[in-house]
């Protein structure tokens, strides 16, 4: 693959080598980032993903099973687990992703646009964050009944990010990776049905303190659970009725 730019990576389905040889086909979504096979390198750990299922064959690790994923969520798991990434490692097209712009591919941004250069942190951190002046129904309303649903939610910001949308996610307390995973496709699923695309929404998980600043520091959450209510009498006395 000739790497014209980052960008074009987020159009493309990713080959990722996974811990497994048993030819067996494998659900790319049950799959954990300690799932997929990590190589090594001077700098230590990093993640790899192919362009193409030949490029796998020839320069993956020999033997190994492997899974498609969008370019997006590879870097949004990668993100998460702090994971470098390279793509197509040993072939002549060898790119080592700048962990820099890990977090606008994780967005669905390409890190090259104008909006992501126009960005008022510094480049490579979050692109810029703003409140919105109103949100598109029946988009808030269907996004703010997801969440109600999502009891790992505890809270949620939603604001704009650069021309688009975006929502970073309280978890509550102790909630494991695979809890994020759902309510991102959850969100997404909203997104493709009342903003023409999940493209139109980045999903962040804000356990990382830095980046949860970084949305606090905008406005307080769009969206916080309410502690369930005492139960009256009434609701003592009729309890499992």
């Amino acid at each position: 693959m000739s790497h014209t730019g980052l960008g074009e990576l987020l159009a493309m389905n990713l080959v990722v080598p996974i811990r497994s040889s048993s030819g067996e086909p494998v659900d790319p979504g049950r799959v954990p980032l300690e799932g997929m096979r990590h190589g090594t390198d001077a700098q230590g750990r990093f993640l790899p993903a192919y362009t193409s299922a030949d490029l796998f064959h020839d320069f993956g690790p020999p033997g190994s099973d492997a899974i498609e994923l969008e370019a997006r969520d590879l870097f949004a798991r990668a993100e998460l687990g702090g994971d470098r990434v390279v793509i197509d490692p040993a072939a002549p097209g060898e790119l080592e992703v700048p962990p820099a712009v890990i977090p606008f591919l994780a967005a669905g941004i390409d890190p090259t646009s104008p909006e992501a250069m126009r960005a008022r942190r510094p480049f490579g951190q979050l692109p810029p964050l703003e409140v919105p002046t109103d949100v598109p129904e029946p988009f808030g309303t269907e996004l703010w009944a997801a969440l109600s649903e999502l009891a790992q939610v505890d809270r949620a910001w939603l604001l704009r990010a650069g021309s688009g949308w975006t929502v970073g996610i309280g978890l509550v307390e102790n909630a494991g990776l695979s809890a994020f995973d759902e309510v991102r496709n959850r969100l997404h699923a909203v997104a493709s049905e009342h903003l023409g695309g999940r493209r139109s929404l980045a999903v962040t998980d804000l356990r990382a303190p830095a980046v949860r600043e970084a949305y606090e520091t905008v406005s307080g959450p769009w969206f916080s659970r309410q502690p369930d209510r005492p139960k009256g009498i009434l609701g003592r006395l009729f309890r499992g009725r």
